[in-house]
């Protein structure tokens, strides 16, 4: 394979006729950002964020899938190109909110859309923030004291760099707030469908059954042997870990 001689950010290289502008970068350490690269498929330079700047060509050129040509003369990391980079970056976040699977939801037993609630709670609508966490989850202040979090402890790619988002005390923060207002969240019911629903047992199973049932319309009646609903939430787990009036505020909430 022919080989041909550029330089980047003032640094010659000699690389393969056939490789990219960021294969011969990152052969000299120099890193170019990228979103849509990956190495086991063809370059489609869709996302720009690995645009660089050659001399003559009359706009920015994306290094994923610009092949090296003899003589080339390539800048990284100008103004033009990181202003650019951010541009493209700002406009791909604009309608991207919340809308891919990230591993802390994939580790959630709910499939809570955690990324979707923190970013609700980070601006403030709590109100929203408890409606998405009670689509999938009708206890949260009690899951919020009592949950082993998957989502931190195998879920969070923030254990990469340090520790993991604390995901577990934000719901528990929103659900609490809720739990603790004047006006809580009641989520939209359905009209009645005319069809009656027993449920027996009134753990969190039983509970979270009449939760959503009632919701798409059912009348439900849930039947419990023990003098008191919640199951082990109340007669398995210790009130220093859920305190019994947490217990019973969400429980009469459903």
């Amino acid at each position: 394979m022919p080989r041909v001689k550029l330089e980047i950010d003032g640094r010659r290289v000699s690389a393969d006729a056939n490789q990219t502008v960021l294969e011969a970068a990152r052969s000299l350490g120099i890193e170019i950002p990228t979103l849509c690269h990956d190495q086991q498929l063809e370059p489609f330079a869709s996302c720009y964020v690995c645009v660089v700047k050659v001399k003559g060509a009359k706009s920015l050129l994306p290094a994923c899938s610009t092949k090296v040509t003899h003589g080339m003369v390539v800048e990284t990391n100008s103004l033009e190109v990181r202003q650019s980079r951010k541009a493209a970056l700002e406009l791909l976040l604009s309608d991207h909110y919340a809308d891919c699977v990230a591993p802390c939801q994939l580790s959630c037993p709910a499939g809570i859309d955690i990324q979707g609630y923190i970013a609700l709670a980070a601006i403030g609508k709590y109100r929203d923030a408890i409606a998405l966490i009670k689509s999938h989850n009708p206890l949260p202040s009690i899951c919020g004291r009592v949950c082993t979090r998957p989502c931190e402890v195998s879920g969070c790619r923030r254990n990469m760099l340090d520790e993991a988002v604390g995901i577990d005390y934000i719901k528990r923060y929103i659900s609490d707030l809720d739990l603790n207002s004047a006006d809580t969240f009641r989520p939209v019911v359905a009209p009645r469908n005319g069809k009656k629903v027993a449920v027996v047992g009134a753990g969190p199973a039983g509970l979270s059954a009449a939760y959503y049932l009632a919701i798409r319309g059912y009348d439900v009646r849930v039947f419990e042997g023990q003098p008191e609903p919640g199951g082990m939430l109340r007669y398995g787990i210790p009130e220093y870990r859920l305190p019994k009036d947490v217990l019973d505020l969400e429980i009469d909430q459903i």
